[in-house]
């Protein structure tokens, strides 16, 4: 099939960002774009990962061009309060690798055997990620260094470009895309409602008409529809996947904060707070804060989780913001597609699958499929055929699959059981042990792609070897695993054979005294506000 021509059906976020990176890609594709204007949009703001670098550079943006327009700040890590054990405890999972650049820190397992020696006192869970990336210091302090100062050894290996993400209003990004990008490089913007679709007797869709009698026709479909799936999941019938016995969140309440005190209160982290049926999220944005509780049905009604999330707002900004503020349902459809690329339609966002928010994956589906469609597109200029239709397939379900198993870590290996919710999810959630892809592939892609099973690799000591499965390190260690226990470190100090093992009195030693000038360093950098008021905001 050769692609020139493709339409995009639905706008938001999802929809813009295909449309600029498409037109920004393939100068001389025809693309159109045809949304609704009924759809309500929420803009709950949006927290992305490490990997949205990749999507900006694609498209050659500048962080003083679009973040100003979308209310953006800076983001360098996750924080997770009240996973382990409910008692206000809180570890970050930082951005960036591994920086054990200092020979007597060894590798990964050497602090669970400095835990293991020296006890929870001096080694607790969260400081995993002070000892494997110092850049986690940045973060619980809110944080972010002057570029002048990459590659400075007191933090590691930091890359400003890579190891920082942002938080933003995903709709005012995907209107900036579409004035600043999308537009100018000649996508069709055509509004409207579509209503119907005609397809050939191969059952490839040869136009999609709209209720004001629009026909558009082109070689390539792209469902941005959201939850909906108007073309993927109704039209081209593929059947939806559930992964409600693993994720049993099902319902959020979104609402925004304003800030009481901004320069104070600007995070340079999203923050996830575990509550008795679920989680609440923070976003801070430059103009507010996003916030929301995701919860289970199942456990807890809408009104008493509407409840427990005022009480939580209450406490953490103030009586009046709890009360004051608007507060938007949201009913969340967990699960994938069996395919996303079914004849000449293609599911992007949460038209083929959708995880609830908790490792900030809603934009990483949209803008990594997107590249991965760009990419199949420019390979041979526009002609694809059923082996790159099968290796998108393949990629796109490894990757939701992939980040649905790392999401269920997060409550597997939780220590709490104070509520029926807790007590499920650590008990009674269906774990995978190596899941296999529904999808039937030709033996090429299964020897081109890698199947990877979060859960297990976080499980497997030797895993905590490997900077590759760093995000499952810093959740299995964050929520108290420990692949070395004490019985496992006398075990190993009682063998003669390894000349290399590091010191670990000396390390010890080493590493506090670190720690301190770290802390020293840290303290002297700009809080989160300041930099983005010096070198985004101006002096708004």
């Amino acid at each position: 099939m050769k692609v020139e021509s493709i339409c995009i059906v639905g706008g938001g976020s999802s929809g813009w960002m295909t449309a600029a990176l498409l037109s920004k890609a393939h100068p001389d594709m025809q693309i159109a774009l045809v949304e609704s204007q009924r759809i309500k949009r929420i803009g709950v703001g949006e927290s992305t990962l490490g990997h949205f670098n990749r999507f900006l550079r694609r498209l050659e943006l500048e962080d003083k061009d679009w973040m100003p327009h979308c209310n953006a700040t800076y983001k360098t890590s996750i924080a997770f309060k009240n996973f382990r054990e409910g008692n206000g405890e809180r570890f970050q999972y930082p951005f960036g690798n591994f920086d054990l650049y200092h020979d007597y820190k060894g590798t990964p397992i050497t602090f669970f055997e400095l835990q293991a020696k020296y006890g929870k006192e001096l080694y607790p869970p969260e400081e995993f990620a002070r000892y494997v990336n110092t850049q986690t210091f940045l973060a619980e302090r809110c944080k972010i260094p002057w570029r002048a100062v990459q590659g400075d050894l007191k933090m590691g290996n930091f890359i400003f470009d890579d190891d920082t993400a942002y938080h933003f209003d995903a709709d005012l990004f995907g209107q900036y895309l579409k004035e600043h990008v999308a537009l100018p490089n000649g996508v069709v913007h055509m509004t409207g409602d579509v209503e119907m679709c005609v397809k050939d007797h191969d059952g490839n869709m040869t136009s999609v008409l709209t209720t004001d009698g629009k026909a558009i026709q082109a070689d390539l479909y792209i469902d941005c529809t959201g939850f909906k799936s108007l073309l993927l999941e109704k039209h081209m019938n593929v059947p939806f996947v559930s992964f409600n016995d693993q994720l049993f969140n099902d319902r959020a309440i979104a609402t925004h904060i304003p800030y009481v005190d901004r320069e104070k209160d600007m995070e340079s982290y999203t923050d996830c707070i575990a509550m008795s049926s679920g989680w609440v999220w923070n976003i801070p944005l430059w103009n507010r804060v996003g916030t929301g509780y995701v919860y289970s049905s199942k456990y807890q009604s809408d009104g008493d989780a509407l409840l427990e999330f005022k009480h939580h707002l209450a406490t953490r900004f103030s009586p009046e913001s709890a009360q004051e503020c608007q507060f938007m349902p949201i009913k969340i459809r967990h699960g994938k597609h069996k395919y996303a690329w079914e004849k000449n339609v293609v599911g992007i966002g949460l038209s083929y699958g959708f995880l609830e928010p908790l490792e900030s994956t809603g934009l990483m589906t949209t803008h990594e499929a997107a590249i991965l469609l760009s990419d199949a597109l420019e390979r041979r200029e526009g002609f694809v055929s059923k082996y790159d239709k099968d290796s998108f397939n393949f990629t796109t379900n490894n990757m939701i699959e992939a980040m649905k198993n790392f999401i269920v870590m997060h409550y597997t290996l939780s220590q709490r059981e104070d509520t029926p919710y807790w007590s499920d999810c650590v008990n009674h959630v269906k774990i995978d042990k190596g899941w296999e892809p529904i999808i039937e592939y030709g033996e090429s892609q299964r020897i081109a792609c890698e199947n990877v099973n979060a859960l297990l690799n976080s499980l497997d000591g030797g895993s905590f070897q490997n900077n590759h499965f760093s995000g499952q390190m810093y959740i299995a260690a964050g929520l108290g695993y420990k692949p070395i226990t004490k019985s496992m470190y006398h075990e190993r100090m009682t063998f003669t054979g390894n000349p290399n093992h590091p010191d670990l009195e000396n390390c010890h030693e080493m590493w506090q005294n670190d720690r301190k000038r770290i802390i020293e360093w840290v303290d002297t950098q700009p809080s989160t506000y300041e930099y983005l008021k010096k070198e985004i905001y101006g002096t708004v």
